[in-house]
């Protein structure tokens, strides 16, 4: 499942609004926002020039966006089980 958040760490690293961020796509506030909330996927023919706008290598870019959560952003260490009623 892909990870947005991805995204958002390059695009605030790079100081970039999200207007700036679209604008050098061409495209429009609302489609990153649907792909930021995970309303759609950032289509993978829109990585390279992401990459380039965010100022990521392409692979490196998709290979974090395509991966998996992060165990720690998953841990439900310290969380009980609950017993069967």
């Amino acid at each position: 499942m892909p990870n947005p958040q991805v995204l958002e760490k390059y695009r605030k690293k790079r100081n970039l609004s999200v207007k700036q961020l679209t604008e050098k796509m061409g495209k429009t506030p609302g489609w990153y926002s649907k792909i930021k909330r995970g309303h759609f996927n950032l289509p993978s023919y829109h990585i390279p020039t992401m990459a380039e706008v965010l100022g990521v290598k392409p692979d490196v870019l998709a290979k974090e966006y395509f991966s998996e959560i992060k165990l720690e952003e998953t841990s439900s260490f310290g969380l009980e089980k609950q017993k069967p009623a």
